[in-house]
């Protein structure tokens, strides 16, 4: 379709007389203004308020008494006192120590071992404790019968009393990438 250009549309007689359709208006209700202006007065009147009121006046017993201790605190130099000193022994509590009764069980002290490695052949046993002892840790091959009459030869480390020693052992032997399983026994008294 076509249209022709040369013709004008009329004017408008609204945009004629300088209003617009889509005027602005103020977006804000007039009870917002009002509220605003009410608390605004009320701020306003209680700054007022606060100017009015005055301190009560000292008596002259007080005003001789400060004047008198600014002057001490002046001519004096200051002392450094540490209560913690006396406040520590007063605070100072005993625990009672618990003394084991005789019905008490003696406990049984537990040994760790360290189990690198089972085998059936002797040479491969001895092989893994030769490199165990060059990594200097106390080693031994343990051989014990199973089922069917099979002897297997056991790469035993330890015993270890302590776990701190059980873990430096094992990390050890981790980084030298042999396996281990923790066997742990009662020490027969």
């Amino acid at each position: 379709m076509t249209h022709d250009f040369a013709k004008k549309p009329k004017a408008n007689s609204k945009k004629q007389n300088g209003h617009r359709k889509n005027s602005p208006k103020s977006q804000v209700p007039g009870w917002v203004w009002l509220f605003t202006g009410i608390v605004t007065g009320l701020f306003i009147a209680f700054l007022a308020h606060l100017a009015d009121i005055t301190p009560p006046a000292k008596s002259s017993e007080e005003k001789v008494a400060a004047k008198a201790s600014t002057k001490t605190k002046a001519n004096d130099k200051p002392t450094t006192s540490f209560e913690f000193y006396t406040l520590l022994p007063e605070r100072e509590v005993i625990v009672p120590v618990e003394e084991n009764s005789a019905n008490d069980k003696p406990q049984q002290q537990i040994i760790y071992i360290l189990q690198a490695g089972s085998f059936k052949n002797p040479a491969d046993a001895d092989r893994l404790r030769a490199k165990l002892i060059l990594l200097g840790l106390d080693t031994k091959v343990e051989e014990v019968t199973g089922k069917g009459n099979d002897t297997w030869h056991r790469v035993q480390v330890g015993p270890f009393v302590s776990r701190s020693k059980l873990s430096k052992a094992r990390n050890l032997l981790i980084s030298n990438n042999v396996e281990t399983l923790l066997l742990k026994r009662k020490v027969k008294s």
